[in-house]
């Protein structure tokens, strides 16, 4: 495990975001994250400590007290998850708006599309470290 890891805050109601977590849980062997539902108390706590106001529109990534979310931050992630994922950097080719507004499109359509959570699933001790 990482000394220091970027915490990534997600919206623990979220199928899209379920999702997500378990693509990262298993395509992050070196344990370089840790996640954080937002409607947690440490989520909480972080969203609190970085100002987030809207903190259920984006995933968010925090760095080195850096703050990432839209494209930045699933960008960000897969840049750390490395090859092939870190192919992505591309993206940031295309403007920053134009990313964010896709992204901000899903988004807003991810309940309709995906669904919400009723319910947590049971995690492996493997899978505990990940979170914080």
């Amino acid at each position: 495990m990482h000394t220091h890891c970027p915490v990534i805050l997600f919206d623990g109601q979220c199928n899209l975001c379920h999702f997500c977590v378990r693509f990262i849980l298993r395509f992050d062997k070196q344990i370089t994250f840790k996640l954080c539902p937002m409607q947690s108390d440490k989520g909480e706590r972080l969203l609190k400590a970085h100002e987030v106001k809207d903190p259920l529109s984006s995933m968010l990534v925090i760095d080195k007290n850096q703050l990432y979310k839209q494209s930045d931050a699933v960008l960000f992630i897969a840049n750390e998850l490395g090859f092939p994922f870190s192919i992505a950097k591309v993206f940031y080719l295309l403007p920053k708006g134009f990313r964010d507004r896709i992204y901000d499109w899903v988004g807003r359509n991810r309940y309709r599309i995906f669904g919400k959570q009723t319910q947590c699933k049971l995690l492996s001790e493997k899978q505990k470290q990940h979170f914080l």
